[in-house]
Parts: structure tokens; C-alpha cells; sequence
């Protein structure tokens, strides 16, 4: 199912179906193996990222019902961040090799491997035997049973309004830090509020054409950006131990690929960061009114066919 807010659904409701829907679904993965498998792992940080949007913006909102909830939310989420790395660091390591053939020679790719395979049975085995699915699992049920208080103070659009223009903001002064500075940790942020953007965009999505191009152009972005971190937690994983493989060659590559990342999440994102945050927000509560007046004159027309 969509991450959207349903038509004729109030946006509070809206949003405590959301987020009880991915906190239930992060539960279900998790439990359909033990330990989970990679993809069960991938799926239920995706679900928690999406609940961790629906919190922002009722906290934007000065809304209630959220204490104590983003300290757990922060609990599950360094869980899973950690041995979804180290699943990621294989990936890349591939992709970089296939990109730059004669960066590892087999040999030395295929130490690289096992060294990349025994960290990640390292963190598996060291997220089981400290009890990390049980704390995991225990506080997606809190969570989920705390999300059916969950109440922005607004309504209708009111209650998004706030917490997407804080976000477009945070995301466009990320965005300018991390073109200025070129640094890993600045365009990692400004990943963060990428994706903070996106989902929240999501909601709404069905406004407006334009509010789904952004949904596409955002998802784009940081998509690159998400290959770009990849790449940087592997390097400063392989650099731990010089002997591995020629840490300088390999720097070297990662650089390159970095930078073509960077600069194609910037060429793609630069057009939606062009608007001051009050205009940005204003474009999308328009297109939500316009949305509703058509929907609601449907339905009166519908109702008026009816009764004839």
C-alpha cells in the first residue's frame, strides 16, 4: 500500500494509520526469521523511516503523544543502520570493482570479500547475543501501541504544513553547505533531509503533477547519495587494516565515483531547492486545496445525480 494520506481521510487519523501500518510492518519482517535476513532488515528501516517523517511532522506541529517516542524510534533504528552497512559495504564493493576493473585483481577481491562477510556475521552474531530482536521487537510493539495517541494541533493541511516547510528548509541550507564544502559529512546530511522531504512529500502526492515530480526528482537524488555513503563507510572500513589492498588506489577510485555521485544528486535536486521555504510550502498547500475543491465538487455532483 501507498504511503499517502487517503482522499476524505483527516490528515490526524491519516497519520496514525501510517504509522501504525509500518511500525506493524518493521514487527512482521523482523519476526519472519531469526536472525532476519537482509532484505527483512532493509524492508523494516525503510518502515521505520517512514514512521520517524509522520513523528517529525507532528512534532513540528507542537502536536502530542510523542514522548518518549523518538528516543525509541532512535533505539531501533541504530539496530538496524549498523548490519544494514555492513550488507551494503558487499554491494559496493562489487559495484566498484566492476566500474574500475583493474582496481582489485581476483585475489586480492576475494579477501576483500571474506573480510566484508566475517564483519557482517561479526555484527549479526553480536546484535543475537546481546538480546538486540527481542529490545527491537518489544519497542516497535510500544511504539505502536503509543502511535494511537499520536495528534498534531492543526487540521486538514495545517497539520503538514509546518514540518514540511521545516524540513525544505533544513534540506536547502544542507543542500548549500554540502555544494560549498564537498565534504562526506555534509552531503550525508543533506541525504537525511532529502529523505525526510520525500516521504513527507509523499503524503500529498496525488495534489499535483508537480508535487510528484519532486516526489521522483528527491528520490533520485538520494538514491546517489545512498550509493555515495556506501562507498565512504566502506573506505574507512578497508582503511583500517593497509594490509587488505592498496588503500591509496582504492581512495583514489572511491573519489571518482564519489564525486560523479554528488554531482548528479546536485544537477538533479538543484530545481527543487530553488524556492525560499515560504513559497515552497505555499505551492504545496495550494495544490492540496485545489485538490480537495476539485474532489469535493465530484462528490456533490455525484450526490446531486443520485437523488435525481
Amino acid at each position: 500500500m501507498a504511503f499517502r494520506l487517503r482522499p476524505g481521510e483527516s490528515v490526524s487519523r491519516g497519520l496514525r494509520r501510517l504509522a501504525k501500518k509500518e511500525l506493524l510492518s518493521a514487527h512482521d519482517e523482523l519476526r519472519k526469521t531469526n536472525p532476519p535476513h537482509d532484505e527483512a532488515i532493509h524492508e523494516a528501516r525503510k518502515s521505520i523511516k517512514k514512521v520517524r517523517a509522520v513523528m517529525e511532522l507532528i512534532a513540528a506541529d507542537h502536536g502530542r503523544g510523542l514522548a518518549g517516542c523518538q528516543k525509541r524510534v532512535r533505539k531501533v533504528n541504530r539496530t538496524l543502520s549498523g548490519l544494514r552497512d555492513a550488507d551494503a559495504m558487499l554491494a559496493v564493493l562489487t559495484k566498484l570493482r566492476n566500474r574500475y576493473r583493474r582496481l582489485f585483481d581476483e585475489h586480492t577481491f576475494a579477501r576483500l570479500r571474506r573480510r566484508l562477510s566475517s564483519h557482517k556475521k561479526a555484527a549479526m552474531k553480536a546484535a543475537q547475543d546481546d538480546g538486540a530482536w527481542k529490545t527491537v521487537d518489544r519497542e516497535l510493539r510500544k511504539l505502536r501501541t503509543k502511535a494511537k495517541r499520536w495528534q498534531p494541533t492543526h487540521r486538514r493541511f495545517g497539520a503538514l504544513e509546518e514540518g514540511i516547510q521545516v524540513t525544505y528548509r533544513r534540506g536547502r541550507k544542507a543542500f548549500a553547505r554540502a555544494r560549498e564544502k564537498q565534504g562526506a559529512a555534509e552531503f550525508h546530511e543533506w541525504r537525511k533531509q532529502i529523505k525526510a522531504l520525500w516521504y513527507q512529500l509523499r503524503l500529498v502526492e496525488r495534489c499535483s503533477p508537480g508535487i510528484g515530480k519532486d516526489v521522483r526528482v528527491l528520490h533520485q537524488a538520494e538514491t546517489l547519495l545512498g550509493e555515495d555513503h556506501n562507498v565512504v563507510v566502506l573506505c574507512e572500513e578497508l582503511s583500517k587494516d593497509a594490509s587488505l589492498c592498496d588503500v591509496a588506489s582504492l581512495r583514489r577510485a572511491a573519489d571518482r565515483y564519489e564525486c560523479a555521485l554528488r554531482q548528479k544528486a546536485i544537477a538533479s535536486a538543484v530545481r527543487v531547492y530553488a524556492s525560499r521555504p515560504g513559497n515552497y510550502v505555499r505551492r504545496v498547500r495550494d495544490a492540496w486545496k485545489r485538490w480537495h475543491r476539485r474532489r469535493e465538487t465530484v462528490e456533490h455532483a455525484r450526490t446531486r445525480r443520485a437523488a435525481a
